[in-house]
């Protein structure tokens, strides 16, 4: 059943996020092994009789089509976990910021697409121009790593954080030119925890454990309203997905 959640950083992830900022190695795992498929408005082939729009349930049905398309080699098999993350609106502004706002917790590349077309079209809508984006349908990828994107961000921030907390032994660090890098480094780096340790936005969630050709029936069920005209939707395929789960509130 799709449910209204908000998406943030899990409690174990801010604290790590936190010591990392003191100094202190707080070591635990944030992969997450599996597939995913994305599709949004501009989706090449996603394109409904009234124009450049996409229902979520017509987005819940490209997805179905795909859990039971069996000629796909890369198709997961057996039972799955399954964790559907969608962000839906009536109108493009209020798209464009819930989509902004996911950017910073699931910077995956079918979310910032949606957002840049989504931009364009609001800017383009105003001076009566047309573009025609051309992304590929999409299609399950042979499994791999699919720790979300924002979870390599923190790597990467924790990783500045605790070589900011240690001191240097380098003579050198006395210098100007590098301690005015230095600063610049922090101050980038501080920008990008308080916007992870801050990011929160309201989505669709959907989560199940079972065989796709299960899911693909019980996904349909409670979909968001259909007046939304606005859909960017992610689902990820995998024998573990808790630490997306842990992200919903």
């Amino acid at each position: 059943m799709w449910k209204k959640q908000q998406l943030q950083l899990p409690p174990q992830t801010k604290t790590a996020l936190q010591n990392a900022q003191k100094g202190i190695t707080s070591p635990f795992s944030l992969s997450v092994q599996g597939t995913k498929l994305g599709v949004h408005n501009w989706t090449h082939g996603i394109r409904e009789d009234s124009g450049r729009y996409l229902s979520p349930e017509n987005a819940v049905k490209v997805i179905q089509a795909k859990f039971t398309d069996y000629s796909d080699p890369h198709r997961p098999k057996g039972e799955v976990q399954c964790v559907a993350i969608m962000i839906t609106a009536a109108k493009i502004a209020d798209f464009i910021t819930a989509l902004e706002n996911a950017a910073v917790l699931l910077p995956y590349p079918e979310f910032k697409q949606a957002l840049d077309y989504a931009k364009s079209q609001q800017t383009l809508s105003d001076s009566k121009m047309v573009k025609m984006p051309t992304i590929g349908n999409p299609s399950f990828l042979p499994s791999a790593d699919i720790t979300p994107q924002s979870a390599r961000t923190l790597q990467a921030v924790m990783r500045n954080a605790n070589a900011t907390a240690s001191k240097s032994l380098d003579p050198m660090a006395m210098l100007a030119e590098l301690k005015a890098k230095k600063a610049e480094r922090e101050q980038k780096n501080q920008e990008k925890t308080t916007a992870l340790l801050n990011a929160s936005v309201e989505a669709y969630c959907y989560t199940k454990k079972a065989h796709l050709e299960q899911i693909a029936l019980e996904i349909y069920q409670h979909i968001p309203n259909a007046s939304n005209i606005f859909t960017a939707l992610l689902v990820f395929i995998g024998e573990d997905l808790t630490n997306l789960k842990e992200m919903m509130r």
